[in-house]
């Protein structure tokens, strides 16, 4: 004998089993739209596809920016090193003979802009002597930059060496001519 209890479990079962309480898609319901799940997926996997895409092409443009903003900085600390070691080349660094000629030249140079200052150059012949003076100096510094790039050659020196010559004669020029001017003057007030 069975129990109550196993026969509703028994017809529970055979409810389960029956498909037909379940109908099929579009059949009882025809104004129901079915979704089409494959279509669906597609749809998404395409959005999620341009999202992914558009990350890497962010990624890559900044990736880019970086790194063009890093090669300008390894640019322009090569390009100051370089200046700094130029401008620390002397001629001290082809010989030391040079080296102390350059010296004594140089600190005649400055001595004879002090003997200038002291003197009461007027303002145009201070101008005039300055301009023949950085004039000399574009000079020197192209006899350096062939020095570093060219070696060790007589010609360059002489021309480095001239260039310090052809200071001393400007500032001395100017000194004389100063002397002149008050020479002048001093005659000129006296008559």
């Amino acid at each position: 004998m069975t129990s109550k209890f196993e026969e509703f479990l028994d017809a529970r079962c055979r409810m389960l089993d029956d498909d037909s309480r379940f109908p099929a898609p579009g059949s009882r319901f025809p104004d129901i739209e079915v979704p089409d799940d494959d279509k669906i997926w597609k749809g998404i996997s395409a959005e999620l596809g341009k999202t992914r895409r558009l990350r890497i092409g962010l990624l890559s443009v900044a990736a880019l920016i970086l790194l063009m903003i890093t090669s300008g900085v390894a640019v322009t600390l090569i390009l100051k090193q370089r200046k700094a070691a130029e401008a620390n080349f002397s001629l001290q660094n082809v010989s030391k003979q040079l080296g102390e000629e350059e010296t004594f030249f140089r600190l005649t140079v400055l001595q004879k802009i002090d003997e200038v200052k002291k003197s009461g150059v007027k303002g145009d012949d201070y101008y005039a002597m300055m301009e023949q003076l950085n004039q000399i100096d574009r000079h020197y510094e192209s006899y350096m930059t062939d020095l570093q790039e060219l070696g060790n050659q007589p010609k360059i020196l002489k021309g480095i060496i001239r260039c310090y010559e052809l200071k001393i004669k400007v500032i001395e020029t100017t000194l004389k001519e100063t002397e002149k001017n008050k020479h002048y003057e001093n005659e000129k007030h006296i008559l």
